[in-house]
């Protein structure tokens, strides 16, 4: 209705998510869809394009490793973050992390 097509596969082309790459984060949170509670998942980290991969990573570890074709990637409405959507490769599982820009946009 308002522009973009629900069965889009991501909101952000590669291009756009290559643009990322090393971008500084503060941290990341996973909502609980279940308690509707937001726990922190990391700090101090960043974004890191390699191998195919789009990855978030925070103290030195993965919070989430995604192939970048397939993961949507989307700011938030006031710049401050993203939202990133996918399987994450190391768990198995489909995760939505939101994920703070260390500085601004």
């Amino acid at each position: 209705m308002f522009g973009k097509n629900k069965n889009s596969v991501s909101s952000m082309t590669v291009k756009e998510k290559l643009a990322l790459n090393k971008r500084p984060l503060k941290y990341v949170t996973e909502r609980d869809s279940e308690t509707y509670t937001e726990r922190r998942l990391g700090e101090n980290g960043a974004v890191n394009i390699m191998d195919g991969d789009f990855v978030l990573v925070c103290g030195g570890k993965d919070v989430i490793r995604c192939d970048i074709e397939t993961v949507s990637v989307g700011f938030l409405m006031n710049l401050s973050g993203m939202t990133v959507k996918g399987l994450d490769k190391n768990s198995g599982k489909e995760m939505s992390v939101i994920a703070y820009f260390a500085d601004k946009f």
